[in-house]
């Protein structure tokens, strides 16, 4: 059996999964169920398809061992379609896609809205010249292993901010320009999509490397019920 893990334009992740490289198992299968009429054909069917369950579930699993992230976190933004073709053997295309994850979610710092007491600088709101406190400057990471570090190339550094309107809580940064109230425009900073963590080579590798040993162990149960008489 053979994986793959590739990235589209569309941005979606394929994990194809197929027979070839496991030739050597589906061989014995077929000489152990050759007295059962279809025997191998359902053996490595049902085995494909509780190797596809196996990989979604393991999918947040590995994410996680390389990203900062939460399963909760992951799946808000998950999506994952399943597709099978028989045409040369049994081939299982496990499309993982969705949007891109608020950089808030992954690790960093502050995770509340914070202010600096001690400081005071001038801002415009509502076309009107204040002084008010500015906000902590936001640290972030993606991957594990590394420190949150801040996130100084957004010019004034970005902050954690809570909308007043939705009460979603999320990374911004300044853009330098100006609502139409005269208050500074900002945008939210986001971080990887599920596809593309699943699309990271140290990712996919491992969960290819699962996808196989699933697949082999399936099969051989899948053989024994059969032959067992098991539904």
């Amino acid at each position: 059996m053979n994986t793959e893990a590739r990235t589209s334009r569309g941005g979606f992740i394929y994990v194809t999964v197929n027979e070839a490289a496991g030739q050597a198992a589906i061989e014995r299968a077929k000489t152990l169920l050759a007295g059962i009429p279809d025997g191998a054909d359902k053996a490595v069917r049902a085995s494909m398809s509780r190797t596809v369950d196996r990989l979604r579930r393991e999918s947040n699993r590995t994410i996680r061992e390389k990203y900062d992230i939460t399963d909760e976190g992951i799946r808000a933004e998950k999506n994952v379609r399943v597709s099978y073709s028989y045409q040369n053997g049994v081939q299982a295309t496990v499309t993982f896609s969705g949007h891109k994850i608020p950089l808030y979610r992954f690790g960093g710092s502050p995770k509340t809205p914070e202010v600096h007491r001690d400081r005071t600088v001038q801002a415009i709101v509502k076309g009107e010249e204040v002084w008010v406190h500015p906000s902590v400057q936001a640290s972030g990471r993606q991957f594990r292993g590394t420190a949150p570090s801040p996130l100084t190339k957004y010019g004034n550094g970005a902050f954690v901010q809570r909308m007043p309107s939705s009460g979603h809580i999320g990374i911004f940064a300044r853009t330098g320009g100006m609502t139409s109230e005269d208050s500074e425009a900002i945008k939210e900073l986001m971080g990887s999509s599920v596809a593309q963590m699943v699309g990271n080579q140290e990712v996919a590798e491992k969960l290819a490397g699962k996808a196989y040993k699933s697949f082999e162990s399936e099969l051989d149960k899948a053989v024994y019920r059969i032959l067992t008489g098991w539904r």
